[in-house]
């Protein structure tokens, strides 16, 4: 079986690479969805983040208050690493787990949706890594339309996101996503093509 991680900064088009790949029934894992479902209602990570946030970070219904966590990590850095070893770590673990489940099922190919996999040093674990990319300000563009998001906590977000340039470098496949959604599916029809 083939593993390949698909990663980019925010904004850059991963949603949509991966939603084709998904229309023409590939297996999709999402990373951020396994963390969502970590820090929802009952989710495995609430303890974890009661005990070492309190509950100001936690919504009435149970759920991580994900606005202020997003604001304390990116004004305060060194709370970052604190939610990451009770959420960015159990989801790699979790990952592992699929693979092997996947593996033994006789999956071929298997996609892996990762927005901080170079954060994460996990890029050497996956038999190929695709990374989606777009210019700065047209994926600050993208995330102003679609999340509402003030400007400045846009740069706050893409700034603590690995480097461009080094994504692009370490990159197996690159897709360039300054154009249509149809050029992008397109680049990445012909990736699978290649595989």
């Amino acid at each position: 079986m083939i593993t390949i991680a698909i990663t980019g900064g925010i904004g850059a088009g991963k949603s949509t690479v991966t939603s084709h790949l998904i229309s023409k029934g590939y297996t999709v894992i999402d990373a951020d969805r396994m963390s969502r479902e970590m820090t929802a209602p009952g989710g495995k990570a609430m303890p974890y983040i009661l005990e070492h946030f309190g509950p100001n970070f936690i919504n009435e219904d149970g759920s991580l208050n994900r606005a202020a966590m997003r604001d304390l990590v990116f004004q305060e850095p060194k709370y970052k690493s604190v939610l990451e070893e009770g959420t960015t770590k159990v989801v790699l673990e979790d990952i592992e787990k699929i693979k092997k489940e996947k593996a033994d099922s006789g999956e071929k190919a298997l996609f892996f949706d990762i927005p901080l996999l170079f954060e994460t040093h996990q890029e050497s674990n996956y038999d190929q890594v695709w990374v989606v990319t777009a210019d700065y300000e047209i994926r600050k563009e993208r995330i102003m339309a679609r999340d509402g998001i003030e400007p400045s906590i846009i740069d706050l977000i893409m700034d603590s996101q690995s480097e461009e340039e080094r994504k692009v470098k370490s990159a197996d496949v690159v897709f360039y996503n300054n154009g249509t959604v149809e050029e992008l599916e397109a680049a990445v029809d012909k990736a699978l093509g290649s595989l």
